[in-house]
């Protein structure tokens, strides 16, 4: 499964049609829900990728030539995508502890539509891939020393998958006696237990502050539902984000600080992970503006607005992004 100019749902290509192993399930179609789990896993980490309200390539909007940063099929791509996640994390312990504890809930979506392409050939059918997932997480978080803290995960995620296919093309309906409820107009869940460890230093500066954090993750789950007869697989993953970011304070409005926010990472991709995004690395970049709320909150510790970048992956391009709670 990749996302070629597409999606991370279902892609028909050659070695899906007119398997003679469809009654048994197909092996080929099988690994596809594997990757398509866990590209969703990636997909719904707002720390690894970042989506916008308007996407854009760099290469029109500054002048550039460089194929890595964007180009018309990425730019399609992304447009094809829709995430949404509402995250929430609960602090259990006393504000200043050197032992934190952390309850972290995420609920979380993607959507795609696009047309269907067959060895290079694009049909009329139109398909609909929905994934929904419930992840919730335990996070202890031991402050080392004052600018150094570890922060240990364990999580799993409920997903659902399901593909909605709209017959148009003499082709499919030939075929639809075989692929229907199988490999298209079918579902299938998974649940996925995800370990992490992170290591952050943080250095608060006269200017703002600075941070350089690195965190591991690694995931596998089990799979089951009506698609491919039953034998959806076992997603398995793992990823490796390292970062540096930076605030620099600007000016006060009473109680609101305004900042100037800029980050830089590294995503490195393995296992089930790295097909879908046509690489084993790549990188992102952001920079904007933040402030800090004119008023006392638990909740809002700073809204903004800025541009992201990615670079060296099949979602690389820009996207203006509404920033919340940034680091």
């Amino acid at each position: 499964m990749r996302f070629k100019g597409s999606t991370t749902a279902i892609v028909l290509t050659s070695n899906l049609i007119v398997h003679p192993a469809w009654a048994q399930g197909s092996p080929a179609f099988e690994k596809h829900l594997e990757k398509t789990f866990s590209a969703a896993v990636i997909l719904m980490d707002s720390d690894v990728v970042t989506f916008g309200i308007h996407d854009f390539d760099p290469n029109e909007w500054f002048n550039l030539e460089n194929e890595q940063i964007g180009s018309d099929e990425s730019l399609s791509l992304r447009k094809q995508i829709t995430v949404s996640t509402l995250p929430i994390t609960f602090e259990l312990s006393e504000e200043g502890a050197t032992h934190k504890h952390f309850l972290v809930t995420r609920l979380a979506a993607f959507v795609s539509e696009q047309n269907v392409e067959v060895l290079g050939t694009e049909f009329s059918d139109q398909q609909k891939d929905t994934v929904l997932s419930g992840y919730v997480a335990y996070r202890y978080q031991y402050q080392i020393t004052e600018n150094w803290s570890l922060t240990p995960s364990l999580g799993t995620h409920l997903m659902y998958y399901k593909n909605d296919f709209d017959y148009k093309s003499d082709f499919f309906n030939s075929i639809k006696p075989a692929i229907d409820g199988v490999l298209v107009n079918t579902n299938a869940w998974a649940n996925i237990y995800e370990p992490s460890i992170k290591l952050k230093y943080h250095k608060d500066k006269d200017w703002g502050s600075w941070n350089v954090n690195s965190t591991w993750h690694y995931f596998y789950g089990y799979g089951w539902g009506e698609a491919n007869h039953g034998d959806v697989g076992n997603p398995e993953g793992w990823y490796i984000a390292n970062e540096v970011t930076a605030k620099y304070n600007f000016d006060r409005w009473g109680r609101a600080v305004q900042s100037v926010y800029s980050s830089l990472r590294r995503i490195d991709l393995g296992a089930d992970t790295a097909d879908p995004f046509g690489t084993h690395y790549y990188y992102e970049a952001a920079v904007g503006w933040l402030m800090t709320p004119p008023f006392e909150s638990e909740w809002i510790e700073n809204i903004g607005i800025g541009l992201n970048f990615n670079y060296g992956s099949a979602l690389k391009g820009g996207s203006i992004v509404l920033f919340f709670n940034q680091d």
